[in-house]
């Protein structure tokens, strides 16, 4: 089997890393700044009558500035919000079901997904295409049979969470594994 660094050229790899961190750095952006608009709201509501322009002056901002504070704090404060890291966690959780793999399994699954387009079309039936994948790849020392076969068994969400964790190059010792 070749490894990824022999077919995955370096810049293939290098914008697949950026994304990965920059997909990282959006949430935290996201997260930092509905803990922003969350304090000011608070600043807003403890200063009372005249709360707004108490606190625009206090910032420094515009009371336009903290109006769209505000207003992002209902949304973030709203009951049933999505936790910023909902996907993350879900992901987490759902790897740890499932079918576990050998270690060799694992190695080939993280080296043929490097280089694999995964578009829309994938959500209907993401084990089935990865599967499909799986067979029609060449992987020595890999029974791509076995591989195809526990790789179906996976539901929708456990797929895209293992093709999302392998993408950013996840600890494959962390991974359910079997002898």
């Amino acid at each position: 089997m070749s490894t990824p660094e022999q077919d995955t050229p370096d810049w293939l790899r290098d914008v697949q890393e950026a994304d990965a961190a920059q997909g990282r750095l959006h949430r935290a952006s996201e997260e930092i700044a509905d803990r922003r608009a969350l304090a000011i709201a608070r600043g807003v509501e403890e200063a009372g009558r005249g709360g707004r322009d108490t606190v625009a002056a206090r910032l420094g901002y515009r009371v336009g500035a903290i109006d769209k504070a505000l207003a992002r704090a209902r949304g973030a404060a709203r009951p049933g919000f999505l936790p910023y890291d909902l996907n993350d966690r879900l992901f987490t959780m759902e790897i740890t079901e499932v079918t576990p793999l050998t270690a060799g399994q694992w190695r080939a699954l993280h080296w043929l997904i490097r280089s694999l387009v995964v578009d829309a079309t994938w959500l209907h039936d993401p084990a089935g295409l990865l599967a499909d994948e799986v067979e029609d790849a060449e992987l020595d020392d890999v029974d791509t049979g076995a591989l195809a076969e526990a790789v179906r068994s996976w539901t929708r969400v456990q797929t895209i969470a293992v093709l999302e964790a392998l993408r950013q190059d996840v600890d494959l010792t962390t991974l359910p594994t079997r002898p």
